[in-house]
């Protein structure tokens, strides 16, 4: 569904082929998300809901209150403490302003050898909510995030050298070694019809991954996992391409259930606001339906989806031009204890992106080892590339996220990715990954 504040920190990016195992993959998605959850009033990191202001299923009932301080990192409270968070929370429940941020820093090395390969990415995320009535509200979200690669390789030609279709790290500058955006910078505005029912709408500069083909714990690699298979939805040719831009997004919702449509810029320079672009008339469009139950809750159920058309003038097919893609994903936590998420998204007409379609399956320990400000995780990926002279890619990745104090994270990865190309070309690849965070 349309995701709230503490979900946006998430940023940045022919041939015939037997798809059964992608199917599989799906299968096995679908069948679990579907199941029955019940109620609860506690998060599965070990967070009460009640810190959070309850006004709706749109966007009021996920404000940005932060979670923090746990209460066992490694090294204790560090550099910000309880009061720090206290303060926080009280800024966005009595004055309704809200800041959010972090600096990661990850590196890379893959077993077929050449240079490692280093990034890093700030963020920063602010929110001022000056509408607040009893069946509505409305706020200004500004998001602006920059990417620096630490000398070469860049994230695509690392993966070059490591004989990969796809990224090993969904954040890339190249070819420069810089990249900021200007991401969020919109106004938000929902209308309550009921305890269970409303609509919303958003205007402006959009990021529409935060708000379209959603699966969770499969949609970050500064938090989740790394690769860009396990991290996005690589097989929609829209995702890290022509995802940002000017444009307007509207919901309705009753109960579980819920519709969102958006038409926003299909071409625009993803760095600021571009007007100019805007003017052209080349949009992408968005429509998504989905079913959510017990939403941050120990049983949390999702299920989604979205369908695209990106019409795009920009040269000749298959590489270019008009296209569409279609994206279903969803998620299912089990007692707060794991979670279930999955994603399977393919295009059509237009492969601008490295895959045409893939399928990505993630199993998350939420509470390993007792301890509820940790994370573990493991992902498959099976996906078919757009260049029909390469073979299917498959992979997985390993994941264990450390809460150190309460503001710095370290994360360690295993990747291995696989693929049998049609010339008899095989790729065996082990990449290794560390990530440190600063979040405050």
């Amino acid at each position: 569904m349309i995701r709230g504040l503490s979900e946006q920190s998430r940023w940045l990016l022919a041939g015939t082929h037997n798809n059964r195992s992608i199917s599989s993959i799906l299968l096995v998605a679908v069948c679990v998300v579907w199941s029955q959850v019940g109620l609860g009033a506690e998060t599965p990191d070990g967070h009460s809901t009640s810190a959070i202001r309850s006004s709706g299923k749109w966007l009021g009932d996920r404000g940005p209150a932060d979670p923090r301080p746990f209460g066992n990192p490694v090294f204790g409270d560090g550099l910000l403490g309880e009061d720090y968070f206290q303060s926080k929370n009280r800024a966005w429940v009595e004055q309704g302003i809200s800041t959010f941020g972090y600096v990661s820093v990850n590196g890379q090395w893959g077993s077929e050898g050449g240079p490692a390969h280093g990034i890093s990415e700030a963020l920063l995320m602010m929110t001022w909510e000056p509408v607040r009535r009893d069946n509505h509200s409305g706020r200004l979200v500004v998001g602006i995030a920059h990417d620096q690669t630490f000398g070469r390789p860049t994230t695509r030609e690392f993966a070059n050298n490591q004989k990969l279709v796809e990224t090993p790290n969904d954040l890339d500058t190249d070819p420069d070694l810089t990249f900021t955006t200007l991401g969020l910078f919109h106004w938000e505005h929902e209308q309550r019809t009921g305890p269970e029912s409303g609509w919303g709408f958003r205007g402006g500069q959009l990021y529409a991954p935060s708000y379209f083909g959603s699966a969770r714990y499969l949609d970050d690699d500064r938090r989740f996992f790394m690769a860009r298979p396990l991290a996005a939805a690589a097989g929609a040719q829209w995702v890290g391409f022509n995802d940002i831009g000017l444009g307007v997004n509207g919901i309705v919702w009753k109960g579980p259930l819920y519709a969102s449509a958006a038409i926003m810029d299909g071409k625009a320079n993803r760095q600021f606001l571009d007007v100019e672009s805007l003017v052209d008339g080349q949009m992408l469009y968005l429509g998504e339906v989905g079913f959510e139950r017990d939403f941050d809750g120990p049983n949390e159920t999702a299920l989604r989806l979205t369908v695209s058309h990106l019409d795009v003038q920009d040269g000749e097919g298959p590489a270019a031009g008009p296209g569409q893609s279609v994206i279903i994903s969803g998620d299912k936590r089990f007692d707060g204890r794991w979670a279930l998420a999955g994603r399977w998204s393919k295009s059509f007409e237009r492969l601008s992106a490295d895959y045409r379609e893939s399928a990505s399956l993630g199993l998350l320990w939420l509470v390993p080892f007792g301890r509820i400000q940790d994370l573990g995780g493991l992902g498959v990926f099976y996906a078919d590339p757009s260049d029909a002279e390469r073979g299917h890619e498959s992979g997985f990745e390993i994941f264990y996220r450390l809460r150190l104090t309460q503001a710095i994270g370290f994360m360690p990865d295993v990747q291995y990715w696989y693929r049998d190309d049609p010339d008899g070309s095989r790729t065996r690849s082990w990449v290794w990954g560390v990530r440190m965070e600063f979040e405050f």
